[in-house]
């Protein structure tokens, strides 16, 4: 079994080159996919719950990965004061997760709106390739 990432602060990488992203840690600030930008909040913090789910949040603020309502197809990720929990789901490719929903069959990834940047969304399992997601920790 493939050891999940220990509490702290990460980095989260899309596709080894999109970091997400928030524009600025507020409640309803949406979830994108950007390259590194130090003026942008791109570190978060992981937290277990220690029986396998996790939260993600914005490092020593309220505002947590999430989304509005119920998990829904092509949901938009946005930040919400509320804790989210998430599934950390091991891929194929060392070191990479999925980051699932409990209880749905749906994972963050990006969604199939065609805007730049691109934003963050719920959707159902695609494929390895198009929801794996790295947790790189900050020093």
């Amino acid at each position: 079994m493939t050891a999940l990432p220990p509490d702290g602060l990460y980095q989260i990488i899309f596709t080894d080159q999109q970091f997400l992203t928030a524009p600025e840690p507020r409640p309803g600030a949406p979830l994108m996919l950007l390259p590194p930008d130090g003026g942008l909040t791109q570190t978060w913090e992981l937290r277990s719950d220690g029986n396998g789910s996790h939260t993600i949040g914005v490092p020593d603020a309220r505002e947590q990965v999430s989304y509005e309502g119920d998990p829904d197809m092509h949901e938009l990720a946005v930040l919400l004061p509320q804790p989210r929990i998430w599934n950390l789901i091991p891929g194929k490719e060392p070191g990479t997760y999925a980051i699932g929903v409990p209880d749905a069959e749906l994972r963050l990834g990006m969604s199939l709106l065609r805007i730049y940047p691109p934003r963050v969304a719920l959707a159902p399992d695609f494929g390895e390739k198009f929801q794996a997601w790295r947790f790189r920790p900050v020093a």
